[in-house]
C-alpha cells in the first residue's frame, strides 16, 4: 500500500553516510536512511519534499515526488 512520506535533510551533517529523515503522517515509521540518486534529483536543492513510497524491510521505497502537503 502507497502512502505520502515527507523526506527531510539535514541543514548540516558531518554523518558520511548522508542519511535523511522519512516518515509519513503522523510520524509514522519514520526511519533515517541513504536517499536514493533518483530521488535525490527529483528533490533538487529542497531540503525537503514530500514523495509517494511503500514501506518495506524497515524503510521506505520512494517513488514520485508529489506536491507540497502541510504536514
Amino acid at each position: 500500500m502507497k502512502d505520502i512520506v515527507k523526506v527531510q535533510v539535514p541543514f548540516f551533517s558531518n554523518d558520511p553516510e548522508e542519511l535523511v529523515l522519512v516518515y509519513s503522517k503522523n510520524r509514522k515509521n519514520l526511519v533515517q536512511q541513504p536517499l536514493s540518486d533518483a530521488a535525490r534529483k527529483q528533490m533538487g536543492e529542497d531540503l525537503k519534499a514530500f514523495f509517494e513510497a511503500e514501506f518495506r524491510n524497515g524503510r521506505w521505497l520512494l517513488g514520485q515526488r508529489v506536491t507540497q502537503r502541510d504536514w
